[in-house]
Formats: C-alpha cells, sequence, structure tokens
C-alpha cells in the first residue's frame, strides 16, 4: 500500500462545572479522579484497526491541539491563590488517570522518572499552568502562566492510541460557590501511515506489546 497522508482528530467537550458543597455538576462527560474533587479527567480514543490490519506503520509529523475560549476557576469567595494544571496526553498505551494525575501534583509526568510509562509511548504530551492575575478585572479568569511539551512523537504501529485531559485545580479550598469552566479542546495528530520491512515492522509490534504490559 502506498504512504498515505492522515490527520486524525480528538475531541473534548467542555467542562463548565459547579460545586455544591459535596459533588460536583455539569461535568459532561468528565470524571472526578479523587475524593477531595480536585482532578478531573477525560478521555476518547482514536481507532487505527484498519490501518494495522495493513500492517501499516504511523510516523506523526505535526502534534498539536485547539482549545479556544477563557479557563475560569473559582475556589472560595476570599481564596489566597487559584490556579490550575492542564495536561494534554496522547499515547499508545492506557493510562492509570488518576496516578498520572498525583505525580502531575508532585511534579512529574508520563515518561519522566518516578513514572511507570515509557517515554517512547507519548506521542503528544503538553503541559499548561494557569495562575490568578488580579490585574485583569475578569471574574474567575486564570492566565496562562508555563507551557511545555513532553512528547517523543515515535512512530507506533498499535491499533488504538488514547487521548486524555487531565485537569488539577489548585485552590485553598471549596465551597457552594466553587465553579471549573474549561473550553473544548480538539488534539490532533497529523502524520504519513506507511509499510515498513516486515522485520521492522515485527520489531515494533513486540516492542509495543512489551511496553503495553508494562503498565
Amino acid at each position: 500500500m502506498e504512504n498515505t497522508d492522515r490527520r486524525l482528530t480528538a475531541l473534548h467537550p467542555r467542562l463548565n462545572a459547579t460545586f455544591d458543597g459535596a459533588t460536583w455538576s455539569g461535568l459532561n462527560g468528565w470524571e472526578v479522579l479523587d475524593l477531595a474533587g480536585t482532578q478531573f479527567a477525560h478521555e476518547t480514543q482514536l481507532d487505527l484497526s484498519g490501518y494495522s490490519r495493513e500492517s501499516m506503520t504511523l510516523f506523526p509529523n505535526a502534534l498539536g491541539l485547539q482549545d479556544p475560549g477563557v479557563y475560569l476557576v473559582r475556589g472560595t469567595a476570599d481564596p489566597t491563590f487559584s490556579g490550575l494544571q492542564v495536561m494534554d496526553i496522547i499515547t499508545s498505551v492506557p493510562m492509570d488517570l488518576a496516578a498520572v494525575s498525583s505525580l502531575q501534583v508532585q511534579g512529574a509526568g508520563p515518561g519522566m522518572l518516578a513514572s511507570d510509562y515509557d517515554f517512547s509511548t507519548i506521542l503528544f504530551g503538553m503541559y499548561r499552568f494557569f495562575a490568578t492575575n488580579t490585574n485583569i478585572p475578569y471574574t474567575n479568569y486564570v492566565q496562562l502562566e508555563r507551557s511545555q511539551r513532553f512528547d517523543s512523537g515515535e512512530p507506533t504501529a498499535v491499533d488504538k492510541l488514547y487521548c486524555y485531559r487531565i485537569v488539577n485545580l489548585l485552590v485553598t479550598g471549596l465551597d457552594p460557590e466553587s465553579r471549573l469552566n474549561i473550553p473544548a479542546c480538539r488534539q490532533l495528530v497529523s502524520g504519513v501511515f506507511s509499510e515498513e520491512s516486515e522485520l521492522v515492522y515485527m520489531q515494533r509490534l513486540k516492542r509495543g506489546y512489551e511496553l503495553a504490559n508494562q503498565v
């Protein structure tokens, strides 16, 4: 089969959640990962089985995301601090989202030291930190302060990609007026599906199987 250029997209819905003092509502498909109610995640998948049946490998050449909109956070009525950590990940192996979220709080991420995930499995990874800017008179607005990529962009021959958004709410507390607004997002993977030599392809499948079973 000839080389095939493709652009794959993973869609994540917006999160406009409010807290009633005990639970969050308006999750819109997102899940709360921790008992404190400060870690959230959404996941979806990209089906590559049609290409894997043709023994084709994906060679990514452009990875990114689109999330038009603003991020809003309200913890308590008189917070000393409000912020967010947002992590976007596309990987060739499934992840324990609670473990990854906790790792993020500790200042690490998938593919780094202290992580159970191999760097080569992280096709796309972006970390962003948002914090309150009191100079901007927009209620509950948090501003982007840091953005960092941590992906490998490695070729893969798996039949499925796992796509995640993980959000950590950094606040001094929650009350019945707490709220969180995260815009909808499109994660993008552009690349070429191509056939490799049989030996190289079989080695890639073997390595992928080993990595999946290490998790």
